[in-house]
């Protein structure tokens, strides 16, 4: 199995292509990289760039391309191991998340430790057959932790652990629209969590498809910065009282 560190770090470059902020900030970067690539080599592409005002007079175009490349690695490796962006796409998770919400996920506080119940969490999604979702980052709630069962009939969720034998029936206020016919019984593994949307009547979660692999998970919501009136910390985690 590869090393988390460096899986993480792979991610954060393949990932690029989902987010379009981060895509487009990549392109515009790569032309900048490959015009002053052309500066260093053809002095005709430096005067160009003095013209413009992008090099100064006395500036090696070397120097920016080194400065450039630095900052990249730094900023990939930020998203790898501290917190990366993430645009909610769909209704899954509503009304604690909205369509096209720009959100910033903590990644290293799973790096260093585990997921709680009632975090929302973004993974990235794998059921190894074709699927829309398939290779896609996707945000859902914690329910069930490792080594518990979980089960879930007519809408109402149980959880069975060890300090719970006789289960306990799992408060969830956040959920407005549910899906009561859709039932599960599921025991964890102790690398395995169990989530679903806050939208239960349209969130395609760990009811279809079953419980989700720990090294799937990417990170928890930590900042919600967009639209600018909804902006807040944690939003959606939710500290149950049992």
């Amino acid at each position: 199995m590869m090393n988390p560190y460096l899986q993480s770090i792979l991610d954060s470059f393949t990932d690029v292509a989902q987010n379009p902020i981060s895509l487009t900030i990549f392109a515009l970067l790569t032309v900048l990289i490959i015009v002053l690539l052309l500066a260093t080599l053809f002095p005709s592409w430096r005067n160009f760039l003095i013209r413009t005002k992008v090099l100064e007079q006395d500036e090696k175009p070397s120097s920016m391309l080194t400065w450039f490349i630095a900052t990249i690695i730094i900023v990939k490796l930020i998203q790898a191991c501290v917190v990366q962006p993430f645009i909610v796409d769909g209704a899954s998770m509503l009304p604690t998340f909205h369509d096209k919400e720009f959100l910033f996920v903590d990644k290293l506080s799973y790096l260093i430790g585990s997921p709680h119940r009632g975090d929302v969490v973004v993974f990235k999604f794998f059921e190894n057959r074709v699927n829309p979702y398939e290779g896609k980052y996707l945000i859902k709630r914690i329910i069930g932790l490792p080594g518990e069962r979980v089960t879930v009939n007519n809408g109402v969720t149980t959880i069975y652990n060890v300090a719970h034998p006789n289960g306990f029936i799992l408060e969830e206020p956040y959920i407005v629209m549910k899906k009561p016919v859709e039932n599960v019984d599921m025991t964890l593994d102790s690398h395995h969590y169990f989530v679903m949307g806050d939208n239960r009547a349209q969130s395609y979660d760990g009811r279809s498809w079953g419980p989700l692999e720990m090294m799937n998970i990417k990170g928890q919501v930590l900042l919600r910065v967009f639209p600018f009136t909804a902006f807040s910390y944690e939003p959606g985690r939710y500290l149950y009282t049992q």
